[in-house]
């Protein structure tokens, strides 16, 4: 009886899964061609004593559509695609080309180059940490540009798999957290 638990013991201590890496999740993340979540979000300013509350949808479809629809406590849908932003909010609508805002680019990238799995994209923009464990993958993204880095520190994700579970940016006026579900 020992002896056959003996031989058992190796196919029951189970390898260490090998580490992702940051090339292979951003080539999971290419073969999405579209998905859908929802997300609460809490911007934390120092001037305030609470964090501000939000929460919503986002949609994603390859190759370049990323729209964050906010629901609450106000309704605004931010929609980009190719190179125009579009904010509608209490029935304002306001277009911008991102090849005018270079910074405001620079934050789209990080999402959709991202989504994308755009990995020389995301690195025109960002120098690139990552490390992957049990929990899931891990990615820090900090600004290449001086201009961008006078207002974003550093954004945070965590994902597993193919998904992003939540974003954080480190910005000068405090933090934003994104916490995301991804939707069947």
């Amino acid at each position: 009886m020992i002896r056959r638990a003996l031989l058992l013991l190796p196919a029951l201590i189970a390898a260490p899964a090998r580490a992702a890496t940051l090339e292979e999740v951003m080539r999971g993340l290419a073969a999405v061609r579209e998905s859908r979540a929802t997300f609460t979000e809490e911007k934390a300013i120092p001037e305030l004593d609470l964090p501000l509350p939000a929460r919503g949808t986002l949609s994603w479809r390859a190759p370049d559509r990323l729209e964050k629809h906010t629901t609450e406590p106000v309704e605004e849908r931010l929609t980009v695609e190719g190179d125009r932003l579009t904010i509608e909010r209490r029935g304002n609508r306001q277009e911008l080309n991102l090849d005018q805002s270079p910074e405001i680019r620079a934050l789209v990238e990080a999402i959709r180059a991202t989504l994308a799995g755009d990995l020389p994209r995301l690195r025109s923009f960002y120098d690139t940490r990552f490390s992957d464990g049990p929990g899931g993958w891990r990615l820090v993204l900090t600004p290449r540009s001086l201009r961008l880095s006078a207002v974003v520190q550093s954004i945070e994700m965590l994902g597993r798999g193919v998904s992003i579970l939540s974003i954080e940016t480190q910005e000068r006026g405090g933090v934003t957290r994104m916490l995301i579900d991804p939707q069947p």
